[in-house]
């Protein structure tokens, strides 16, 4: 169906747009996925020349079928094979951050030194992977907190160097989850980097490889083996 569409190409503007929203309709419609989207166009950012070649060939008298539903099978396991690598690398970055809380509050003296379930700073840090930019706003409004609940609460996790201050001329912008954004940006670089190394070629386009030295530890999945400290 994507490449039916993007062969009629039937709107002046967001054609492309639109059909890498068709992907995921399609895929989720078959059942082939339920809870998440696997990032397959950022597979083809990464290699446009063999995108537009597939989409070329499948337009041809006779059409090239066989290519075209190998190439996209190709990104699509490459995509979800890294998509599943980045929800584990979340998840145990997600067990480490509680560490480094707790590490926090027990170094400053705090009690108790484990907090309860139901503190703000313990529901801040559950939501950090889906939202990974902050405002006490933002967070007061999701957990359903007074704002200066959920500013002490991003503060302290800011301090415990979970979260990065965003300043713009000195003003307080946002709180920054800088270590899950980092994870996302190693995926999208592996992704575009197709089937080479991140650290032998730059990939096309995409976020700047995040500076992984800064967060003591690296990320132990396969993001961090195509695309880790060497860059």
């Amino acid at each position: 169906m994507h490449a039916q569409f993007e062969t009629i190409h039937p709107f002046i503007d967001g054609n492309g747009r639109t059909g890498r929203a068709l992907i995921h309709t399609v895929l989720r419609r078959a059942d082939a996925l339920r809870n998440t989207l696997i990032p397959i166009s950022t597979v083809f950012a990464g290699d446009t020349d063999s995108y537009i070649a597939g989409l070329t060939g499948y337009r041809a008298d006779p059409p090239e079928l066989d290519e075209w539903v190998i190439g996209f099978a190709q990104a699509a396991e490459h995509a979800a094979g890294n998509a599943l690598r980045l929800s584990e690398d979340i998840a145990a970055l997600d067990v480490q951050v509680r560490e480094d809380l707790v590490r926090s509050r027990r170094d400053r003296g705090l009690s108790p030194v484990v907090p309860r379930r139901d503190a703000v700073v313990l529901r801040i840090l559950e939501t950090l992977a889906s939202d990974p930019v902050l405002t006490a706003e933002s967070a007061s409004t999701r957990l359903d907190v007074s704002p200066a609940g959920a500013h002490r609460a991003l503060t302290e996790l800011a301090e415990a160097g979970i979260l990065g201050r965003a300043k713009e001329k000195g003003r307080l912008v946002c709180w920054t989850a800088d270590r899950h954004l980092a994870l996302v940006a190693l995926t999208e670089r592996s992704n575009r980097g197709g089937d080479d190394d991140t650290k032998d070629r730059k990939p096309r386009l995409g976020p700047a490889p995040p500076d992984l030295s800064k967060f003591g530890t690296a990320p132990s999945g396969h993001t961090v083996r195509r695309d880790g400290m060497g860059l």
